[in-house]
């Protein structure tokens, strides 16, 4: 199954949501389709055009953003930047293009954010699509950047570099925290390659992307804020997602994640899709980067069986 072609956006625009932050939108698609949010990950990557190619553009009014601090949403900055303003920049954004009710697609912290904004915000959410979810609690944290963790396991000397002989998960976010952050330039793209080389091994079994190389800056800037919202918890108490699941409970969910997935727990996710009585589809010998045909494909038939839920359910209303 390929992909949907590649268009054109229809608009492209800035949207202040205060604070000075100003968020990048991009519309694709159909205007008069059924709305679909795409929530990107990282946090820090910004929108990618080529997720909307999941999505029907004769059927689906495809609404794409970079959250705030990056992507080509300004300033880049850390500054009023957590994630109850993200929650409320995704609500004013909805209030601004007047729907009354969207879909939320996200992979990884972008699935966060999803479940987040749903669990607030739940009868504007006409369905959830969400692959690689991460639930940011400690256990996920400590399976990323701990010792005793996944990626640890498997690259155990690269997992030595990384982590710059610190003890334990606090005092590495600490480390790089400090480290990318400090006046010196070179010394802060150093931390950055490191931290976005381990993220790169993890989710798809390989060294640090092209665009960490090319544009070091954006490397920098997307270290700076995962370390920033990481160190924090992700800016919410433990298990919250788990602990408000029953504030999800009427909305249509569909779960895409591969088992071989280093960066989210699987298990964590197939106990939560049962609780949840959504939908899960499970990719074997799979990790967690969408860049396989597999993964591609099966993104795809869930948006098109997600068209095909909310059209019949909009019928019946």
């Amino acid at each position: 199954m390929q992909l949907y072609l590649s268009i054109a956006p229809y608009s492209d625009f800035h949207l202040s949501v205060g604070e000075g932050h100003q968020l990048h939108v991009q519309e694709y698609g159909e205007p008069s389709g059924l709305p679909v949010v795409i929530c990107h990950g990282g946090p820090g990557l910004g929108l990618h055009s080529d997720n909307c190619r999941f999505f029907d553009p004769n059927r689906y009014r495809i609404i794409l953003y970079s959250q705030r601090g990056c992507g080509l949403s300004t300033p880049h900055q850390l500054t009023s930047n957590n994630t109850d303003y993200l929650i409320a920049d995704l609500e004013y954004l909805r209030q601004s293009l007047g729907l009354e009710k969207w879909s939320l697609c996200g992979a990884s912290w972008g699935a966060t954010i999803c479940l987040l904004y749903a669990i607030k915000h739940h009868r504007n959410v006409a369905s959830l699509l969400l692959r690689g979810t991460f639930l940011a609690t400690n256990s996920d944290l400590q399976w990323i950047y701990g010792a005793d963790g996944a990626g640890a396991q498997f690259y155990p000397e690269l997992y030595e570099q990384f982590a710059q002989k610190q003890a334990d998960v606090k005092s590495i976010f600490a480390l790089y925290q400090q480290q990318l952050n400090v006046d010196d330039q070179i010394r802060a793209s150093h931390y950055a390659k490191l931290w976005c080389q381990w993220e790169s091994v993890l989710s798809q079994s390989r060294d640090c992307p092209d665009w960490t190389l090319n544009c070091p800056q954006h490397g920098l800037n997307m270290a700076r804020l995962m370390v920033h919202y990481f160190s924090a918890q992700c800016f919410i108490e433990e298990q919250f997602i788990l602990n408000n699941s029953q504030k999800l409970a009427h909305i249509p969910i569909w779960f895409i994640h591969g088992r071989h997935d280093l960066v989210c727990r699987f298990s964590a996710i197939q106990k939560f899709a049962k609780q949840l009585h959504a939908q899960l589809l499970v990719l074997d010998e799979i990790g967690h980067g969408v860049d396989s045909q597999v993964y591609l494909s099966a993104v795809r038939r869930a948006a098109d069986h997600m068209y095909i839920k909310l059209s019949r359910d909009q019928c019946k209303g």
